[in-house]
This record gives C-alpha cells, sequence and structure tokens, in this order.
C-alpha cells in the first residue's frame, strides 16, 4: 500500500511539474528602418559629412528579452548596400525597454572620391548598437537605434548611425495592440 501511495505521489508530481509557468513562444516580426550615418574616419569624413540607409528588418524574438536580428540595406547617395545578422537583447520586463546589440555582415560604403571603385568600397562589417524597443510585445513595435559601425574595405571605414524603425509583428498568442488608455 505504501509503494502505491508513493507511486501514486510521484506521478501527479511529474504531471503537474510544470503547471502554472507560462511557455514563451517566440514570434518574428518584420518591417523597414529610416536612418542617417556620420562617417568618423579621416578620409571618408572629407569627402561626405552624412549619407541615408533605408533597411528591411527581421527580428526573431527567440527569447523573452533576446532576439536575432538582420537587415539588408541600400545607403544614398552612392548607392551603397549592407546585409548583416546580430543578436539583440532587451534590458527591461516593460513596454518600452533599452536594448544593447551586435551585428556582423557585409558592407558596401556609398562611392564617393574617396572609394570610387566597387572593390575598394565592399568588406566585411561589425556595428555595436544601443536604444530603445517601444511597444515590445505588441503588434507594432518602433525601434529607435544609435550604432556605431566599422566596415573593412579597402581601408578601415567606421561612422556613427542614428535609425528608426517600425516593425509589424506575425500572429502568435500574447501579442496585444498598443494600449494608449494608460
Amino acid at each position: 500500500m505504501k509503494k502505491i501511495i508513493l507511486t501514486i505521489c510521484a506521478v501527479a508530481m511529474f504531471c503537474f511539474a510544470g503547471e502554472g509557468r507560462p511557455v514563451y513562444n517566440p514570434y518574428s516580426s518584420f518591417g523597414l528602418e529610416f536612418g542617417l550615418v556620420k562617417p568618423m574616419s579621416d578620409a571618408w569624413q572629407e569627402d561626405r559629412t552624412a549619407f541615408g540607409e533605408v533597411n528591411f528588418l527581421a527580428n526573431f524574438q527567440i527569447l523573452p528579452f533576446t532576439s536575432v536580428t538582420g537587415d539588408a540595406g541600400y545607403s544614398f547617395p552612392g548607392h551603397g548596400f549592407n546585409v548583416k545578422l546580430g543578436m539583440q537583447q532587451q534590458l527591461l520586463p516593460t513596454d518600452i525597454t533599452p536594448f544593447i546589440g551586435g551585428m556582423a555582415g557585409l558592407q558596401s560604403i556609398p562611392e564617393d572620391d574617396f572609394a570610387s571603385s566597387f572593390s575598394k568600397r565592399i568588406g566585411p562589417s561589425v556595428e555595436a548598437n544601443a536604444g530603445i524597443l517601444f511597444f515590445r510585445e505588441s503588434w507594432i513595435s518602433l525601434r529607435l537605434k544609435g550604432s556605431y559601425q566599422w566596415t573593412f574595405a579597402n581601408d578601415i571605414d567606421h561612422g556613427f548611425g542614428v535609425s528608426l524603425g517600425i516593425l509589424f509583428a506575425n500572429s502568435r498568442p500574447g501579442l496585444k495592440a498598443i494600449d494608449v488608455s494608460k
């Protein structure tokens, strides 16, 4: 009889061990980002004061506060492009949260007198970034980001960027509309 009661207790513990804990559902969001980059390297800075960027964003929220991010974009004037993959870590469990992140990829800096040929303009790139994510788990979220980028082309080109992105989330349980009543 004692073994039967212990067996029933053990089975009950295993059956209800995860009860009450929410299950996280990963989700993705996609959108557009518009920004400006200010060149900081000497030769690059002499020829260009700033250039614009338009990026397609992909954000895969794999854990409650961690996401894999991807950007593919166009730089103007001068016809540059970039493709990057990275990580983003949100720092607070609130609707408006700061984040830090990093990215790596391939970038072609916009054409100018300093780097006129394509082979002098393209190379691997890395980026460190931080910013604020608004409406973190809503159908629509905004991302304000500051970044510092390095491109290892013919020379090492680096610069500071600022951008604003809008992301549209796909369907998943728990996403909510933006609550403006608070």
